[in-house]
């Protein structure tokens, strides 16, 4: 029987028999994934964590929408999703399975294919309380923060790494469509300015496999795809019937 990877039961082996798309085809292909290859839908819920990592342009944050879809090679030969790296364990940016306009917001950061990357430390769930010019006090995810990029005088950095009482002057804001409506239904936008107040922990957050599809190969490499990815991997399964 076939399906997308999207309606495939979990837990049981899928074959991979047709990946739909050249791009998505070549970037599991960079993680050893090919069409033939058995993998398995993972039913478990993930936690998405946010972590502060060291690449080519020093230390970035990501939240956990960010790193969930960074694939790291590590130095030892391991293959993991970002969000399984160690503190202090080290290697180079395998694949980002991000959309194009995500993907360019991650090069900004010195995240692309073969990039350098160390894994610094794990954080809390983070909110960050700006004032906007203009506007007035607001509140941000940290997910959020670590999407707008932009400058502290002669400082460039993300709105994650701002400096509390000093003018952050907007430049970019990465991500998709989704994230950057969010973002700009606050009146953030390019040349805004912007005043970091505080960062407090925030609720824990989750986000359910039904959000994401969560695959595992027989390696054990586990792989974070979204739902319009996941309806472009045709697997083969048995049915109930074959299966009993």
């Amino acid at each position: 029987m076939y399906s997308s990877l999207t309606h495939a039961p979990t837990n049981i082996p899928l074959t991979i028999s047709r990946i739909s798309d050249q791009d998505l085809e070549s970037r599991m292909g960079r993680m050893g994934l090919f069409v033939g290859d058995k993998i398995t839908r993972l039913d478990e819920d993930v936690a998405l964590q946010t972590v502060r990592i060291k690449g080519p342009k020093g230390e970035v944050v990501l939240g956990g929408g960010m790193g969930g879809k960074v694939v790291v090679h590590l130095d030892d030969g391991r293959m993991v999703p970002l969000m399984e790296m160690q503190p202090g364990e080290t290697g180079h940016v395998e694949c980002v399975t991000a959309g194009g306009p995500l993907r360019e917001g991650m090069k900004a950061l010195g995240l692309k294919d073969d990039d350098p990357i160390e894994l610094i430390r794990i954080l809390p769930p983070m909110e960050f309380i700006a004032m906007i010019e203009g506007r007035g006090r607001i509140r941000l995810a940290e997910g959020m923060a670590a999407k707008i990029l932009g400058s502290m005088g002669d400082i460039q950095c993300q709105f994650a790494n701002a400096q509390v009482d000093m003018d952050f002057v907007v430049e970019k804001i990465i991500g998709g469509q989704r994230a950057q409506r969010a973002i700009t239904s606050l009146d953030i936008a390019p040349g805004v300015t912007m005043r970091l107040e505080s960062v407090g922990e925030a609720p824990s957050y989750q986000m359910a496999g039904r959000n994401r599809c969560v695959v595992s190969s027989s390696e054990g490499l586990r792989l974070f795809l979204r739902y319009d990815q996941a309806d472009l991997v045709i697997v083969e399964h048995a049915t109930e019937e074959e299966a009993e």
